[in-house]
Parts: C-alpha cells; sequence; structure tokens
C-alpha cells in the first residue's frame, strides 16, 4: 500500500526574475530630485518669511501656503514611485497616485520615453499596448527616476515577456 508523507509543489520564477532588477523605485537623489527639492525648499522659506514679516492681504499668504504645501505633496508623490514586476503582473504604484496593474501575458508591446527636462515634472514615460485597452496605458514617471535602474528594470521586462511568451 502506497502512502504519501510529504508533497510540495515548487513553482519557478522565470530566469529574468532570479537575476534581473525587479522592483524599482524612485529616487530623490537625482538631478530631477533635487530640483523639486530646491523648489519646495525656497517655497517653504517664501511661506515661513511671510509668517514672520507679513506684508500684503491674506489672499497672498493663502496662496504662498497652497504652494507650500501642494510642493512637498508633488516631492513626496515623486519620490514614492515604484514599478514592480510580481506573481504575473506589472504594478505601478505612488502614494498619492493611480495604481495600474496589468498582467505580463497580456501585453503586447511597451515603449520607454524619455521626454527630456519638462515643466509638468514628468521625464520618462512607458506605453503599454495590451489586450484590455484599445489604446496604450501611459504611466508617466516623475523626474525622481535613475535612468539607469529605469532602464534595468524595462530589460527584465523584456526578459520576462520573451519568456512567458516561449
Amino acid at each position: 500500500m502506497e502512502q504519501v508523507i510529504a508533497e510540495k509543489q515548487i513553482e519557478k520564477q522565470p530566469k529574468a526574475l532570479q537575476s534581473g532588477l525587479i522592483k524599482a523605485k524612485a529616487n530623490m537623489m537625482t538631478p530631477g530630485g533635487a530640483i523639486i527639492l530646491a523648489a519646495a525648499i525656497i517655497i517653504s522659506l517664501v511661506f515661513v518669511l511671510s509668517l514672520f514679516f507679513p506684508r500684503g492681504n491674506g489672499l497672498q499668504f493663502v496662496i504662498i501656503t497652497a504652494l507650500t504645501l501642494v510642493s512637498w505633496g508633488f516631492l513626496l508623490n515623486c519620490a514614492t514611485e515604484r514599478l514592480t514586476l510580481a506573481e504575473g503582473l506589472l504594478i505601478y504604484k505612488s502614494l498619492i497616485g493611480r495604481t495600474v496593474t496589468i498582467e505580463l501575458k497580456k501585453i503586447d508591446s511597451y515603449k520607454l520615453t524619455d521626454l527630456g527636462l519638462r515643466f509638468d515634472g514628468n521625464m520618462f514615460l512607458i506605453e503599454i499596448e495590451h489586450e484590455d485597452k484599445e489604446e496604450p496605458e501611459e504611466i508617466l514617471l516623475s523626474p525622481c527616476w535613475n535612468k539607469a535602474d529605469l532602464t534595468l528594470f524595462c530589460d527584465t521586462l523584456v526578459m520576462v515577456l520573451e519568456e512567458i511568451n516561449q
């Protein structure tokens, strides 16, 4: 009589997930992050000066207060962006922004574009074409991304997509 004493299923990760960068995150120590931090500090300095040396009307104080809160909120959102490859999914998260989740097996193609220095704060754009949408999914990344980390993450994404399609 046969009796099974122990059993365990081992799920093997694709080779690309074992060797590549599967979690990429934005970093404050980039040129774009430094510019955003400097702007937030300057706006905060103006806010503090307006507290100690009030000049003008209350509307100006309200505007500088709003600018200070928005600048620090934008900085916090930029610094918390994450791209992850996990459990057959591509996940983009940020603290304040939307979360994007796409199944890797549904991805048809993707494109990473360096937008250069821009006034709207976004320097990288990932466009992902997948089965769930007619239009490509656009993920705008902040200036706090290190280009080398982002390129390494995309190389890993390519390897994973090739392994899935085989």
